[in-house]
């Protein structure tokens, strides 16, 4: 299994070096091939952020995208004074998160526990010494408004039941891998070491592209 990866800066401090930067947020897409074949798609966002004690820590970063801003609703707590438990505590000593959006597989690359060990990549190739916790979208792709055309060969053959169901079934499929619910939230988290022990040489998995464009030719 291979992950060629696009790393696009979406923060603003442009002049700050992103490996030692106190902010930071990035966007991190993977195209997933298995034996040379296209086996699926992936997409990431790596925050960190200083004063994580601030009421208001990430917020600038997180407003800076509308679908980043959409995580901080969720995971913040319903007084928007602090992250819902267990993320302070998980983000003590290292404020920053890794929130796999999606992991998408076509039809033939399932059932082969290849969605765990896609995840430990992720984790050991865009979780550095600043990443305290790993969040996991769990809502069924299939369920994803407006996703169906986009992933179209993802979809495919995936099961269409009520869609607390669909979602219950994949939380239990990932407290399997050692993840537990972030409460009232769509979201399943762990800190990196549930995921995986060891962590890339050189950070970030593929050189930063600035000057990124939704028209580019993207990896998948």
């Amino acid at each position: 299994m291979n992950i060629h990866w696009t790393v696009q800066r979406i923060d603003e401090d442009l002049d700050s070096d992103p490996v030692i930067a106190l902010d930071c947020a990035l966007t991190i897409q993977g195209r997933i091939e298995v034996e040379g074949e296209k086996a699926g798609q992936l997409f990431v966002w790596y925050i960190t952020a200083d004063k994580l004690d601030s009421p208001r820590a990430f917020m600038e970063l997180w407003d800076l995208d509308g679908d980043v801003c959409g995580v901080y609703e969720d995971i913040i707590n319903p007084g928007h004074t602090k992250f819902r438990e267990p993320l302070p505590r998980m983000l003590r000593d290292a404020p920053g998160l890794i929130v796999v959006d999606f992991i998408a597989l076509r039809p033939a690359f399932r059932r082969k526990g290849l969605g765990l060990e896609i995840l430990r990549e992720v984790v050991r190739c865009c979780a550095d010494h600043r990443i305290g916790a790993v969040l996991l979208d769990a809502r069924p792709l299939q369920r994803r408004p407006g996703d169906y055309d986009e992933f179209d060969d993802e979809i495919r053959e995936l099961p269409w039941n009520d869609g607390e169901e669909d979602q219950d079934r994949l939380m239990n499929h990932f407290r399997g891998w050692g993840m537990q619910r972030l409460p009232r939230t769509r979201f399943m988290v762990c800190g990196p070491g549930v995921i995986t022990g060891e962590r890339a040489d050189g950070w970030p998995p593929a050189p930063i592209e600035n000057d990124w464009r939704e028209d580019d030719d993207l990896p998948f």
